[in-house]
């Protein structure tokens, strides 16, 4: 009996493992089958059937109208020619089928527009079109695809019956070769120069492009740009697989439509693997990423139909941040990191966010349900905004009130990791499937900046307690003297701002080394110069611009600078900021104090070095721009000097008595103090003092 039980356990243990496999395979072949029907673009049943779907036939091409289509020979286009009301291809041996090396970019129907009212055609218009492209996919079934853009092409230079005859009507089939492409990167062949008509048609083949793929659908991509000029020097990175298509494509119009103001320098596409089997994908290694240059539209488009051929994706799981990554250091000069994400996807790689150290413009593309936690995590910990169909959000750290923070009809709370999810845990559900991959173990940020240990470390921290004590500046920017005594206090700004990714408002940081290496005797008031802009969203170019400018110069002549050109020109450069804050020198003097009379914008001034009385200059600066002082444990704001102005006393200042001189400005009551001090207090000065305010 044992015998027997065993061998019909045996016997049923085989047909489980038959049915299994039979199982996999039938599930195997449904499986390719829906993603194969997902791709192709035209139905058997609309093709046999082309007078049931009639109109909507013809919406799946791009009606395009012109005088006489181009026949001119074009290495990169094949012409079949039909004939006037004929289907079959007359030259099939002019188009090799399949060749895997080829990536099409579209596909023209010509046509001629006689009679001008297709109701009087004599010939079945749909049926010809049906039996065309039939034609056309028994020459090459690969064709049946909407990887690519498919036009309808009317010709209308005809007037007669006998003009339209001899006109062409047949198939043009436009592509490139991959190794010519290739190729072409590697000798690094310069854009040519567009004009306008050049423009207008690239424009056009990305909006035939997105009309192919389904349409616009909501214009959230376009408008984002559209409503945001000041993103210059932009990389963008785009998920670029087959959802996301018409999204990533509206950034690419944009920059079409607005080439010679677009901020935009560089693309970077992402496919997450080129195909690659789900089941290889590492982390920060998936690849399938993608580089094209702003500049270079020709290439910018065949970027785009070479990734899609490369992969459209595979798992829901994507590889952004490997993305965004790869892209920072394929391009590094850039002010403005920005991520087009599918907000229906997961991040795989979410805890490699922390190598970032740069602000991520996310934006969110499908939010009809909320915002995936990830990529509110990855704006909020890059210290970067989000941007949906319905609001966007920058400094996200001010929106969060005990632990929580609405945003698009969703609260959301931070957890253990101090990480946002979703609160409501119904409502979780939808992005739990997230949840796997979103993890920091551990949270750390090193707290040191090597450009800060290379000269000396911190001796006086009141840059970076002051800016701990009012986390509240934002949209602020940073003017820091870059002279070799205040190279470890200014820098102090530069690690805060590291070390506080999440809360730091600083967008802008200003370097003011007072004139490169220029001699005493040159420097002019209001042109000295020695001054180095950069935007804080970058991190790595700040870093670097903390010794380039230091090369550039180490302060010149002790206890002097240009604090005030400095001041002013950050005015002009960056005058949509909310906050300037001067950090200086108590010690020193500005040399152009009688710059002045030219502040109109509050300043508030952080003062190292503070060992006795405070410098009248920059109680002055902070009093007439109505500013503020902050010092390592004090602050001093604009309406203090006011009153006492106004009243007529003395202000006192740790124990130091200052009065207004006859220019209205405050100076020491103690002679001595003046003349040991003696930094000038005024605002006269000659004629040939011009300065461009």
């Amino acid at each position: 009996m044992n015998f027997v039980h065993q061998q019909l356990t045996n016997y049923m243990d085989n047909i489980k493992i038959k049915f299994r496999i039979l199982l996999l395979a039938v599930m195997l072949t449904l499986s390719l089958n829906s993603i194969f029907a997902q791709n192709i673009k035209f139905t058997n049943d609309v093709l046999v059937n082309p007078k049931k779907y009639g109109e909507d036939f013809e919406k799946l091409f791009n009606l395009n109208e012109i005088g006489t289509y181009d026949l001119s020979a074009n290495k990169e286009k094949v012409i079949l020619e039909n004939g006037y009301t004929q289907y079959k291809i007359k030259n099939t041996s002019d188009w090799e089928p399949y060749k895997k090396n080829r990536v099409i970019t579209q596909i023209d129907v010509i046509y001629t527009k006689y009679p001008r009212d297709k109701d009087f055609w004599r010939t079945n218009y749909y049926e010809l079109l049906a039996n065309r492209i039939k034609a056309l996919f028994e020459l090459d079934s690969s064709l049946n695809s909407q990887d690519f853009e498919w036009n309808i092409i009317l010709q209308t230079d005809c007037y007669t019956e006998a003009e339209t005859k001899k006109m062409f009507h047949g198939i043009s089939i436009h592509y490139f070769d991959i190794d010519d492409f290739e190729s072409a990167e590697s000798r690094n062949e310069p854009p040519k120069t567009l004009d306008s008509a050049d423009l207008t048609n690239y424009s056009l083949k990305v909006q035939n492009f997105i009309r192919s793929q389904g349409g616009i659908g909501d214009s959230l991509v376009f408008s984002t740009f559209s409503n945001h000029p000041e993103w210059k020097k932009a990389l963008v990175v785009m998920d670029w697989t087959g959802s996301m298509y018409h999204y990533g494509a509206q950034a690419i119009l944009w920059h079409s439509l607005n080439f010679k103001t677009s901020g935009i320098q560089n693309f970077v596409f992402f496919n997450d693997g080129d195909g690659m089997l789900d089941e290889r994908k590492e982390i920060g290694k998936t690849g399938g990423i993608y580089f094209a240059q702003a500049n270079n539209m020709e290439r910018l488009i065949k970027t785009f139909y070479l990734v899609g051929k490369r992969g459209k994706g595979g798992d829901p799981p994507e590889n952004d941040v490997e993305a965004l990554l790869k892209g920072m250091n394929r391009f590094e000069d850039f002010d403005e990191l920005v991520l087009i994400a599918d907000n229906n996807s997961c991040m795989r790689d979410f805890r490699l966010l922390l190598n970032i150290g740069v602000k991520v413009n996310v934006i969110v593309c499908g939010t009809k349900h909320g915002i995936n936690p990830q990529y509110v995590n990855l704006a909020y910990l890059t210290g970067g905004s989000i941007h949906s169909i319905e609001e966007e959000i920058k400094h996200m750290s001010g929106r969060v009130i005990d632990n929580d923070m609405e945003l698009k009809r969703l609260t959301y709370e931070l957890d253990k990791e101090n990480l946002f999810r979703i609160k409501n845990p119904p409502q979780r559900i939808r992005f739990e499937q997230c949840e796997q991959y979103t993890s920091l173990l551990p949270l750390s940020i090193d707290p040191h900046l090597e450009f800060i240990e290379k000269h000396g470390g911190i001796k006086d921290s009141t840059v970076f307690t002051v800016l701990d004590r009012h986390p509240y500046w934002t949209n602020t920017a940073i003017i820091m003297d870059w002279s070799s005594d205040m190279y470890t206090q200014s820098a102090q700004a530069v690690l805060w701002h590291k070390t506080h990714p999440r809360t730091s408002g600083i967008d802008y940081f200003v370097f003011c080394n007072d004139g490169n290496r220029l001699s005493e005797r040159k420097k002019k008031i209001g042109k000295t110069g020695g001054l180095y802009f950069v935007k804080s969203n970058n991190f790595r170019r700040v870093l670097k611009q903390c010794d380039y400018v230091a090369r550039k110069g180490d302060g010149g002549q002790p206890g002097e600078n240009n604090s005030m050109e400095a001041v002013l020109r950050s005015m002009q450069k960056y005058k949509y900021a909310d906050e300037y804050i001067l950090i200086t020198d108590n010690e020193s003097c500005a040399r152009d104090f009688r710059l002045i009379k030219h502040l109109t914008t509050p300043i508030r001034i952080i003062l190292s070095n503070v060992k006795g009385p405070i410098n009248p200059q920059f109680i002055n600066m902070a009093y007439k721009s109505g500013g503020s002082i902050h010092t390592l444990t004090d602050d001093y704001y604009n309406y203090v000097f006011k009153s006492i102005a106004e009243s007529g006393q003395k202000l006192v200042l740790n124990g130091v008595s200052y009065v207004l001189n006859k220019e209205g400005y405050f100076d020491f009551e103690d002679p001595d103090l003046r003349k040991k001090k003696a930094c000038k207090v005024s605002a006269t000065g000659g004629l040939f003092e011009v300065f461009g305010f």
